[in-house]
């Protein structure tokens, strides 16, 4: 009996494989689509963690409100924990405490406030922990995982003006809204703004350092205040004075990560709270107009006369 051979049907062929250059020109066009999405995305996230960052300095401007409501005064820039100011004892430089402790019990950190402030070894038990809304989601690096004898971070410090000499900034009295010095028993009223809330700045963004030991939210001076026109710091490899401006190379910047300037991680720019409890973006290239109304010339960045509350310098409404 013969063996039967199914007939092709017509115009039917067999399929052949790919060649070695179409697989080519597919996994080059994969490769071009995925170079174009990355960025995409890239953009997409950046834009969460702004918007986040955003959301984390309102929250401060609304405890630090809060706390205004309570006291009639913003806290007092520097650590309180040795006591209160006298004629003997004063704020000192870089100490236990700070505005970020005080405020904790308006941002729903009651609890942590409450252990906080019971000398010395809850204190030490205690300003290990993170809070959240202290760090910019931006910082692509690990602050959560607090290496031993280091504290809880930050991202966030206050602005005590924009001085030009390292006694105004380090001894007192500084001219911004955390003011360095006792002139106001530690803490400034809203009413000694003269310069308006809305064009004064409260909060600015500064990433923990390189080394993780500047950046700690429950102390003082370096660790969450700077000035708009740093004059001083703790680390070598630094430019003077401190201003607004970007660091391309992060936290692996000279100065310990570009620890003695205000700077985020955010592209060209980063996120500030103004003393009516506002954020805005403001990008590093701002800059006043060549004649400016307080008598420089030249370019002269937004955050130095912003950064003062009462020194009177004239700004546009933009």
């Amino acid at each position: 009996m013969s063996r039967l051979i199914p007939r092709a049907r017509p115009g039917h062929r067999p399929r052949s494989a790919f060649t070695l250059i179409e697989l080519l020109v597919v996994i080059a066009i994969i490769a071009i689509l995925i170079g174009l999405l990355l960025p995409a995305v890239q953009k997409v996230r950046e834009a969460a963690a702004r918007a986040k960052c955003s959301n984390n300095l309102k929250q401060i401007g609304i405890a630090l409100h809060a706390y205004h409501d309570s006291y009639s005064k913003l806290p007092n820039a520097r650590g309180d924990l040795f006591g209160a100011p006298s004629s003997t004892n004063t704020y000192g430089a870089t100490t236990y405490g700070g505005w970020l402790c005080k405020i904790l019990p308006f941002a729903e950190q009651g609890p942590l406030y409450n252990n906080l402030y019971i000398w010395s070894t809850p204190y030490f038990d205690n300003y290990v922990k993170v809070v959240p809304i202290y760090l910019c989601p931006s910082d692509a690096r690990d602050l959560t995982s607090i290496p031993a004898g280091y504290a809880g971070m930050t991202s966030y410090h206050g602005v005590t003006g924009s001085d030009t000499t390292f006694d105004a900034q380090y001894t007192g009295n500084s001219n911004g809204i955390f003011v360095v010095g006792d002139k106001f028993n530690g803490g400034v009223p809203l009413t000694d703004i003269k310069d308006g809330t809305s064009n004064t700045l409260m909060v600015g963004e500064r990433p923990p350092t390189q080394d993780k030991y500047w950046g700690w939210w429950a102390v003082s001076d370096y660790d969450c205040l700077l000035s708009t026109n740093q004059q001083f710091a703790y680390d070598g490899g630094c430019t003077f004075p401190g201003r607004f401006r970007s660091e391309p190379k992060g936290d692996q910047a000279p100065c310990n990560g570009g620890a003695n300037h205000f700077w985020s991680y955010h592209t060209a720019g980063g996120n500030w709270l103004l003393g009516d409890g506002s954020v805005r973006f403001m990008s590093y290239s701002a800059s006043m107009p060549a004649q400016a109304p307080w008598g420089t010339t030249g370019s002269m960045s937004l955050t130095l006369p912003m950064g003062t509350r009462s020194g009177g310098e004239a700004l546009s409404e933009n």
